[in-house]
């Protein structure tokens, strides 16, 4: 998988845009239509591929995601607000090391 430029202050849109992406590959299904409601689990996907994914997402975006985060937030919409507040998270404490 090819990694393109990420923002640093990604918007919803771009981060939603990312998971889905990462779901296409995981599923091997590039032409999925993945929408805000869809359940990462409803759509076939084991705890093995939740590990997977967790592992993708966070490295592309460099936020510590676990499967527990993704088991919790498994909608494409509940996963990717989750994730902009472990982005803001981490630019909030990178700030506060300066």
């Amino acid at each position: 998988m090819t990694v393109s430029h990420i923002p640093a202050d990604p918007t919803y849109d771009e981060v939603c845009a990312r998971i889905s992406g990462t779901w296409q590959n995981l599923f091997g299904e590039p032409d999925m239509r993945i929408e805000e409601g869809d359940n990462f689990f409803s759509l076939g996907a084991s705890s093995l591929l939740a590990m997977r994914m967790a592992t993708a997402v966070g490295e592309e975006l460099g936020i510590p995601l676990s499967v527990l985060a993704v088991a919790e937030n498994p909608t494409l919409n509940g996963l990717s607000r989750h994730v902009l507040d472990l982005i803001a998270a981490r630019d909030a404490r990178e700030v506060g090391e300066l």
